[in-house]
């Protein structure tokens, strides 16, 4: 099996934060006045220094972003820095101090995968050094988070009639100049100056300072978009704008959305709808703030409040994700239907298409849903099915599981939480089984395997590399026809992690003798209507998803799985795959490195039936060792990745 690993974890949504809370999540420090701005007598020269950081939205530095600074004078061209690791830059230029008592500085920042930042600023002689700081959001391509352009073409609508919240006649000149400026022309920079009038003229305009705040945050000086975000919260909030508006609590909850901040987004969502509860936008960000918490039934309801009171077709996408965590497969498919329309799923953007694809697969997986499991199966039955069992003492009742399963759970939690880098020995032994079940050909094999970590902790699952060693490497480097190749058991235990605990079954089978010990058997299958996809069956250019079931030998002590055993939850249809079972044995394995053990994969036994032919791979690991993924080894394992599960070649 290859596990399809996610980091699906269903978190409950407990206290709203409502408090306003502004600014960049850590304040960067102040720069030091790199060289001072005095005249020099002699040289009848000013030194002007020009510098900042570059940071990210929650206030971490940026290295290596490209800084352009720019006076604006021809015999002066623009000078191209790089950040230092601390996200700063610095450029300087000596002026003559009769000609020049002021510049009009303009800063542009960037970084491939990230949005350009501008900034601006006046400089005096009599200021001295000033800062422009600047923000670089990632682009949100392949995310579920809202992009800033997005956010800005929702609430266009409101900006351009904005009611009673809109400039008076003082202000509607400029306010005009910089809606067209930044809604027509896309030029949010160009658009600032006129709507900074704006406000200067109106300081309760709160669609002024709404609009401004987008400028801002569009052109990367978060510090200032920050400012007027927290007066247009005393301004809605205060009443001296007129009415309440939901606006500024939008915006608010949107960049604690960018920071991950996701508790504190949710609860300035609710205010906003404390203030208007059939706001569309509004609720369609509560329901993705609840789709980026797992938070499955809280996204559902927001996000079909939104579909009815006339959002964006993308709550539609966004409430199919949903749909198909809770197992709600007819509704999620209605709302495909409703969300494709007249065109063609090839013709979706990625992202959608891959939401399509998840979908059908989930459809495909109904063929599981009448199978007959080890849950529903008795003892005797189960022991003719599964020889392992044999010695099985049935369970009286269910009243132990709870209590068994929150301790296998946690372990298994934490061996995916806090697993490392590690190499080791594996020698598979493949071989080809006649119809009565000997042998006809086998084949030895013997592999470097490495197990590494996801880069991000949150993402369940370990990544897989195969290399020969360096005697095998010509034989291994492409396996034989006639046999299969195997692979991905040390994520098997994923089936018992809590993350995965409402998508599949559970039953207490009783206790049984094991190397001595009485352990507990527990048995499980995947729910074919929310199961996640764990492995699959490669085979002729096609991939099938796999529904799984088993039994888990758990030690009576430590609790952790000392064997596993699956079998398919039902064949696949159009594989001709009739049988697939895994068995695998647990050992401790220590490391010099790190005080705690593991337990990891020691022996793997596969059967295999498939189109009429029986394959039989068993796997040992051996000299298992900690592992550093900076090496040149890593380098060369990667450039040989496992063949996928249940290959035939």
């Amino acid at each position: 099996m290859i596990p399809r690993a996610s980091s699906l974890l269903p978190v409950l949504l407990s206290g709203l934060i409502l408090f306003p809370h502004f600014g960049l999540a850590q304040a960067p420090p102040r720069l030091p006045t790199p060289i001072s701005t005095n005249q020099t007598e002699l040289t009848k020269e000013r030194i002007w220094p020009i510098a900042g950081r570059i940071m990210t939205p929650d206030g971490e530095p940026m290295a290596g972003v490209q800084v352009q600074v720019d006076i604006g004078t021809p015999a002066f061209p623009p000078q191209k820095i790089e950040t230092n690791l601390k996200g700063e830059y610095h450029a300087e230029y000596r002026l003559d101090a009769m000609t020049y008592t002021k510049l009009e500085v303009n800063v542009v920042a960037s970084k491939e995968g990230f949005s350009t930042a501008k900034g601006s600023a006046e400089l005096t002689a009599a200021q001295g050094s000033r800062e422009i700081n600047l923000v670089l959001r990632e682009n949100s391509g392949g995310s579920n988070l809202p992009s800033l352009s997005a956010l800005i073409e929702g609430m266009a609508g409101r900006f351009r009639e904005p009611g009673t919240s809109g400039p008076r006649a003082g202000a509607k000149t400029d306010y005009e100049r910089g809606l067209e400026r930044m809604l027509d022309r896309h030029d949010s920079s160009g658009a600032v100056g006129a709507l900074e009038s704006a406000v200067g003229r109106e300081p309760d305009c709160l669609a002024c300072r709404g609009l401004l705040t987008l400028a801002l945050l569009d052109s990367g000086r978060w510090d200032a978009a920050s400012q007027h975000l927290a007066e247009a919260v005393k301004l809605t909030t205060s009443g001296k704008a007129g009415p309440a508006r939901p606006e500024p609590f939008l915006i608010l909850g949107v960049l604690e959305m960018w920071r991950q901040e996701l508790p504190r987004a949710l609860g300035y969502f609710m205010k906003g709808l404390e203030i208007r509860p059939d706001d569309p936008l509004v609720l369609l960000e509560a329901g993705r703030t609840l789709v980026e918490q797992r938070n499955w039934e809280g996204a559902d309801e927001y996000l079909e409040k939104a579909i009815h009171a006339g959002a964006s077709p993308e709550a539609r996408l966004l409430r199919i994700q949903a749909l198909l965590e809770l197992g709600e497969n007819s509704e999620a498919e209605s709302e495909m239907k409703a969300y494709v329309g007249e065109r063609r799923p090839m013709d979706l953007p990625l992202e959608d298409r891959m939401v399509y694809a998840r979908l059908k697969e989930r459809l495909e997986l109904k063929a599981y849903e009448q199978a007959r499991t080890v849950i529903d199966r008795p003892p005797e039955e189960l022991i003719r099915s599964v020889p392992a069992l044999e010695g099985l003492e049935p369970a009286e009742s269910q009243q132990p599981l709870p209590s068994v399963l929150a301790r296998v759970q946690r372990n298994v939690e934490k061996f995916f939480r806090e697993m490392p880098n590690t190499v080791s020995v594996e020698e598979i032994h493949e071989e080809s089984l006649n119809r009565k079940g000997e042998v006809k050909d086998f084949l030895d094999e013997k592999f470097q395997y490495l197990l590494l970590a996801r880069p991000e902790r949150s993402e369940l699952g370990l990544r897989e590399f195969r290399t020969p060693t360096v005697a095998d490497a010509p034989q291994s480097a492409k396996l034989k026809s006639g046999y299969m190749r195997t692979s991905g058991f040390a994520c098997t235990s994923l089936h018992l992690h809590p993350a995965y605990r409402a998508k599949v079954n559970l039953r207490l089978l009783g206790r049984q003798m094991i190397d001595k010990r009485r352990t507990w058997v527990i048995a499980f299958a995947q729910r074919p209507e929310n199961a996640l996809v764990l492995a699959r069956f490669d085979a002729e250019g096609k991939s099938s998803p796999m529904l799984v079931q088993g039994v888990a030998w758990i030690d009576p002590e430590s609790f952790q799985i000392l064997r596993l055993y699956t079998d398919l939850l039902k064949p696949p249809p159009e594989t001709h795959l009739t049988k697939q079972t895994t068995e695998i044995r647990y050992a401790e394995v220590g490391f010099k490195e790190v005080a705690s053990s593991l337990w990891l994969p020691t022996e793997v036994t596969v059967t295999v039936q498939w189109k009429g032919r029986t394959f039989r791979n068993r796997h040992r690991y051996s000299d298992y060792m900690m592992f550093n993924v900076e090496t040149e080894e890593k380098r060369r394992s990667a450039i040989h990745p496992t063949v996928p599960a249940d290959r035939p070649e």
